[in-house]
């Protein structure tokens, strides 16, 4: 059966008719969902809580140098606390101590913690870092922010100046003697670290005693002996030198040393460094060797002073702790003079990757702690004047017998040809 042209219009249209009516359809169900989802959206919203009230209360600490340290939780206005606990931290700790306070009254407006420093002393200018939390009556739990506050020798009054990232506090003589201290060891951390790059991540503190008693007796109260100090994870430096010129001469080689222990702290990240390595590389950053560390590597060696004893802590003793002092500069001055500051600088790479104290050694100078003692100590030796005679003169006997073998070399040649002319005639006879 043959469709007409009339039929196939008639279709078309009745078919646009039906989509007509199913798109109305879905607009009106959209718009139907729309308006039910607007009147329902605010109850769906999941409220923001609002943030905490802040505490009214304050956190503080004070002291009397060597005397006693007080905590103390201060309320701004009745703050109903059933606890209050006191964390503190104190450098070597791991774990911090914790003091519980039970407030005698719902009224009571500050809480005290006192720790007798006669009794338990903090090492002079020791980072304190505390903080608090309560408890209400409803049981929840709040904390005051962590404070750190520097134990410094308050009986002192400290002036401050600073040259980032040194800041130097110093309490006798005039400011332009104090700005050249500053000076000085700004340039000093810059000769020292510069080769390596490196750059303090958070500030250095110098502390500048010109009375000798006056550090003493500071460290005293720690139960602590001092000739100069530092504390590199607690970035303190104490220096002792006369408030004069001359003390500036004194605290280059101090502020040097000092510095070298900040600086490889630094760059370890923490990391347990061999003892020998850095003290015998801060005594090298010092400049011209003291006369007393060549001598005492010319005295018969103590028993118990070796390189590989001085991987860990150094001798107490007095005598043996100047030898591994001597030791460990002779063996440092002998890596740098071997290698370069960059022999130095893998060495101290290798530790921070945790190689034992021996395999670092072998890993980079391809020796054995005992082997490089020996070569480090024979280069220190005194040559016979023969020796030196001849290594400073080899260049010119070498050219001085390069020249003699061309006049030599021409008298043997016109021997030779003497002597053949000689046979040939014997021949023809």
């Amino acid at each position: 059966m043959r469709l007409k042209p009339q039929d196939l219009i008639f279709a078309f249209k009745r078919m646009v008719r039906s989509l007509d009516g199913t798109m109305a359809h879905a607009a009106s169900v959209l718009r139907s969902a729309a308006a039910v989802l607007f009147t329902f959206l605010p109850l769906l919203a999941v409220p923001t809580p609002n943030p905490p009230e802040p505490l009214p209360l304050r956190a503080e600490l004070d002291y009397t140098f060597g005397q006693r340290i007080r905590f103390v939780l201060r309320l701004e206005h009745p703050y109903p606390i059933v606890e209050a606990v006191l964390y503190y931290l104190l450098p070597g700790m791991e774990i911090p101590q914790r003091i519980s306070l039970i407030p005698e009254s719902p009224t009571q407006t500050q809480l005290i913690y006192e720790r007798d420093l006669r009794r338990d002393p903090l090492p002079p200018f020791a980072p304190v870092t505390f903080w608090w939390e309560i408890r209400d009556l409803e049981g929840n739990w709040r904390s005051t922010e962590r404070q750190t506050v520097r134990y410094l020798d308050n009986r002192i009054a400290w002036q401050t100046i600073a040259r980032d990232p040194i800041r130097l506090h110093w309490h006798a003589g005039d400011p332009g003697l104090a700005q050249s201290a500053l000076e000085l060891a700004y340039q000093t951390l810059g000769r020292i670290g510069g080769p390596l790059g490196y750059r303090p991540p958070e500030p250095i503190d110098l502390f500048w005693y010109a009375d000798p008693e006056l550090a003493q007796a500071a460290f005293r109260m720690a139960g602590m002996e001092i000739g100069g100090e530092v504390q590199p994870r607690w970035r303190a430096v104490i220096l002792i030198a006369p408030a004069e010129g001359a003390g500036l001469e004194t605290m280059r080689r101090l502020m040097a040393h000092e510095l070298t222990h900040v600086m490889l702290d630094d760059l370890a990240g923490g990391q347990p460094l061999p003892a020998w390595l850095v003290e015998g590389w801060a005594l090298l950053n010092e400049g011209l060797p003291d006369p007393n560390l060549l001598r005492a590597l010319q005295e018969p060696r103590l028993e118990g002073v070796s390189l590989a004893s001085l991987c860990g802590e150094f001798p107490t003793d007095p005598l043996r702790a100047r030898q591994a002092y001597a030791l460990s500069w002779a063996v440092a001055r002998y890596i740098q003079d071997q290698e370069g500051i960059k022999g130095l600088r893998q060495l101290l790479e290798t530790y921070v990757g945790g190689v034992s104290c021996e395999n670092g050694v072998r890993r980079i100078l391809g020796r054995s702690l005992a082997r490089l003692e020996i070569e480090a100590e024979a280069a220190l030796q005194p040559r016979p004047l023969w020796q030196s005679a001849i290594e400073s003169l080899g260049p010119w006997l070498l050219l001085f017998g390069l020249l003699s073998l061309g006049p030599l070399s021409l008298a043997l040649g016109d021997r030779m040809e003497g002597k053949s002319l000689h046979n040939a005639h014997r021949e023809r006879m």
